[in-house]
């Protein structure tokens, strides 16, 4: 049998967290069980290594475990996950908060389950000490850093950039660099690639683990932070029955009881099990409301003056 490649243990364990403890649910029949995964979830390990691992080894557990599950669906473009949803062949998303509030309506979704850290993994703003940034304006001609795919990173700083200057005006900027990971983004911060930039707290917070020097070069605008409990989201959709969501729910928390358990969400870098709302969306919501908001205003403000030429 192919060895599991390296740093697949804990993209494995972000489905595994979906499914142990299922086979101890009450009797009464449950819907199988249909998870679509929203592969920019996961940034740090090639698409490929992640299809063939997780469905290989999804597989065999739901069999070891006599469960009713269909294979992980992987999905590049959330609007495909959305017509899945739609059609009744995934009744389990795994995605990015933002990318959900931008295409489901609070109607279509109900509240699900996800392994989560205790502290808050807020988006954050991140400054070079010697970069002379100290509010947003300071931001033009500065070199930024941005994860590369990450829906609530560009709308998050195109807000910014409309409450500053009107307009999601990208020119006065210096050059945008964009990574697939917060610690990259960190580090290059750090050895003077980039003077600001956009990253996830526990992202920083590793780097910072590693290298306790990292604090005395960078420094986090912690007023411009947006404050989240997680950038990503587990949720049934609403037509899963709300008593199986709860049995099905109940039977992943059992996860928190077991050393099994607590092995996987350790490999997962996760604290807990945890129940996931869909009210947690809300400030997504917001932050998407105030965005589109913005945009018109610039875009309006845009044809008013090209028109009067």
């Amino acid at each position: 049998m192919r060895a599991c490649p390296r740093g697949l243990s804990r993209v494995l364990a972000l489905c595994l967290l979906l499914i142990p403890g299922l086979a101890t649910v009450r009797a009464e029949p449950l819907p199988p069980v249909s998870i679509g995964f929203y592969t920019p979830v996961i940034r740090d390990i090639p698409r490929k290594d992640v299809e063939v691992s997780l469905r290989f080894w999804i597989e065999e557990l739901a069999r070891s475990l006599n469960l009713t599950y269909t294979p992980v669906r992987f999905y590049d473009h959330i609007e495909a996950l959305k017509r899945d949803i739609d059609a009744g062949k995934i009744n389990f998303l795994v995605a990015n908060s933002m990318g959900v509030v931008q295409h489901f309506s609070l109607g279509e979704l109900g509240d699900g389950f996800s392994g989560y850290k205790n502290i808050p993994d807020h988006l954050i703003l991140i400054v070079r000490r010697d970069a002379g940034i100290h509010g947003l304006a300071d931001l033009a001609g500065k070199r930024i850093g941005l994860l590369d795919g990450d829906e609530l990173s560009n709308i998050y700083l195109e807000t910014l950039l409309m409450k500053t200057w009107g307009k999601p005006d990208w020119n006065r900027l210096g050059p945008v660099s964009r990574e697939q990971r917060s610690s990259k983004l960190a580090h290059r911060l750090f050895f003077g690639q980039a003077d600001a930039a956009l990253i996830y707290r526990s992202g920083y917070e590793a780097v910072l683990a590693l290298n306790p020097q990292v604090a005395q070069r960078l420094h986090v605008l912690e007023e411009h932070t947006f404050r989240i409990r997680s950038p990503h989201i587990g949720l049934f959709s609403a037509r899963v029955r709300p008593e199986h969501r709860e049995a099905i729910t109940q039977a992943a928390l059992k996860l928190n009881d077991s050393a099994r358990g607590r092995q996987v969400m350790q490999i997962y870098l996760a604290d807990s099990m945890v129940r996931t709302k869909v009210d947690e969306l809300e400030p997504f919501r917001e932050l998407l409301t105030t965005y589109r908001a913005l945009r018109a205003r610039a875009d309006a403000q845009t044809e008013k003056k090209g028109g009067g030429k």
